[in-house]
């Protein structure tokens, strides 16, 4: 006699990182996926988002700024919240680089290929949180925007005295 044991439930966070994943899928068209061992969501980066990292306190002054144009878009922190991410448009270069002066105050592109980390909670309480939401039906910033007003702010062309 076969003993057939009744299959368990998915752990619940599991359940909520599945909801979350389905939440961006619908929500914004990005292809994200779970990452189950760190168990976080990822955004696959080069073909539907690119990803700008930057120190907070730079990044407070870039959002800011792009604020202003109408140019701001989503933007995540990272546990700890030292360093904030820009999600943008894909930069249409094939190889896209930062400028020099960017890399010397630590702006880094995260590598096409490589994933974004997206928040799995809409409260804000999970490791990663959100700076600046996305929103439904609006398109993410240029990725050419997200590097010049980071540019500009960098070399003192706006916002130096903040």
């Amino acid at each position: 006699m076969t003993i057939l044991t009744p299959p368990r439930a998915a752990p619940e966070w599991l359940r909520e990182l599945a909801a979350a994943r389905a939440r961006y899928e619908e929500l914004f068209g990005w292809p994200v996926s779970v990452d189950v061992e760190p168990r976080r969501i990822v955004v696959p980066v080069g073909a539907v988002v690119d990803a700008v990292t930057m120190p907070s306190s730079l990044g407070e002054k870039v959002l800011a700024e792009l604020d202003i144009t109408m140019l701001a878009g989503p933007v995540t922190a990272g546990p700890g919240g030292a360093w904030w991410t820009f999600l943008s448009q894909p930069a249409t270069a094939p190889r896209p680089e930062v400028p020099a002066e960017l890399h010397a105050v630590k702006v880094r592109l995260t590598p096409r290929g490589a994933h974004a980390v997206l928040p799995t909670r809409d409260d804000n309480n999970g490791p990663w949180r959100w700076i600046a939401r996305p929103q439904p039906h609006r398109a993410l910033p240029p990725w050419s925007a997200v590097i010049a007003v980071t540019r500009r702010i960098v070399t003192g062309g706006a916002l130096a005295a903040s």
